[in-house]
């Protein structure tokens, strides 16, 4: 039995703002660079199989996940296009990941055994690619072992290297450090695909570019590009994209009881706030539970009738209070709120949600939890009313 949502939090998904970025980044790359779309982590938490559904029609060449499990899931949806599986298959995720029809990233001598023995258990050969480590320190082959590593996967026959790639460690950062850094990476990676083809592999897909290094460094866009951020509607480099991108993710409410404070009184956990004059404070239903992080407190603002709102004391496992003295509409219980979207022209994004959280958007968007609800919509649904915050009250 479902349970229509009694709880009014809700994450609207804007799956044409989606196709829309999707557009604007095979624009920027041309029509010859192939695109691997990033839906790992529930497709940065906007809902992995619409995501995919949607990417897939607008023309998505591949997707990228992290697991496994996010291929198998994503194939069950009945997606189509080629999986690449970005973390690997593991210690037990070979039988799947041939089952599936994942494309494995292999990033040593284990995982390449594993995956053959698996292959020859099945008699049909499987497509892999290899990672190299040029600078990140976390998967991948490194460079001083790659010679020797080459020399091994020679004797899997049922491996088949179709691509190999490497993952950059500061293409989102413009400094000179970053940018030499980032350009000694690149270096490395066409460095270490010449001594696999002097062995005699002849990876097809070669690929290095993720969203920044997609925005700072053309040269890179190889065969394929793996975007992620871009694709939901930001740039990992600044809060002012340099395509057309909008943003996918609106995160939604209504307020649950507003209250009258005389000056002086404590608000929440620890008594951090207090009102320094006669306060109307609006009680929300978004709490960290939810994903709204606790380093929001004292910080953060919401959206009610196009004015912003304040954040007031700490924020509460299911709840979070906000100052609504200075907004110039009466505030009443079952009134809409924007946490992170545009009301009447006033906006509120993940990059200022990161600012003030101290952290970075990524972790913004893929910080809402599964208790806050995904609804896609559309323009047409958009325009009729479904994610304005001027809905009318319950």
């Amino acid at each position: 039995m479902v349970m229509d949502q009694v709880r009014p939090t809700t994450a609207l998904i804007d799956l044409d703002a989606l196709a829309e970025n999707f557009r604007q980044v095979r624009g920027h790359v041309g029509p010859q660079v192939g695109i691997a779309c990033a839906v790992k982590g529930d497709a940065y938490g906007h809902g992995a199989v619409a995501v995919a559904r949607t990417l897939e029609a607008a023309g998505a060449d591949w997707f990228a996940v992290a697991l496994v499990e996010e291929g198998i899931a994503l194939r069950t949806a009945g997606v189509t296009r080629p999986i690449l599986c970005l973390g690997g298959v593991g210690l037990s995720g070979a039988e799947a990941a041939l089952r599936w029809r994942l494309t494995p990233v292999v990033s040593s001598l284990a995982d390449a055994e594993l995956l053959d023995a698996a292959a020859a258990r099945r008699h049909e050969p499987v497509g892999i690619h290899l990672k190299i480590d040029t600078g990140m320190g976390r998967l991948g082959v490194p460079l001083p072992r790659w010679g020797d590593f080459l020399d091994r996967l020679a004797a899997f026959r049922w491996l088949r290297v179709d691509g190999a790639c490497s993952h950059l460690s500061e293409s989102g950062a413009l400094d000179e450090g970053a940018r030499v850094h980032t350009r000694e990476q690149g270096r490395r990676f066409l460095t270490a695909v010449q001594a696999a083809r002097g062995r005699g592999f002849r990876p097809a897909l070669l690929h290095v570019a993720n969203s920044g290094a997609i925005l700072t460094r053309p040269s890179m866009a190889l065969d394929l590009v793996r975007p992620g951020l871009l694709l939901y509607g930001y740039s990992p480099i600044s809060p002012e994209p340099p395509l057309a991108l909008r943003p996918v993710m609106s995160v939604r409410t209504r307020v649950l009881l507003v209250r009258d404070l005389p000056a002086g009184v404590g608000v929440s956990y620890g008594r951090t706030w207090h009102s320094a004059r006669p306060t109307r404070l609006a009680t929300l239903p978004l709490g960290y539970a939810d994903g709204y992080p606790r380093a929001l407190s004292g910080h953060a603002e919401v959206l009610i009738a196009g004015h912003r709102a304040p954040v007031r004391g700490r924020i509460c496992m299911d709840l979070c209070m906000v100052d609504v003295t200075d907004i110039p509409v009466a505030v009443r219980p079952g009134d809409a709120v924007v946490v992170m979207g545009t009301d009447q022209g006033e906006r509120i994004d993940a990059w200022e949600l990161a600012t003030w959280a101290g952290t970075i958007p990524y972790e913004i968007l893929a910080g809402f939890s599964e208790r806050v609800p995904r609804r896609s919509i559309t323009n047409t649904q958009t325009a009729a009313g479904t994610s304005g915050s001027s809905a009318p009250r319950d």
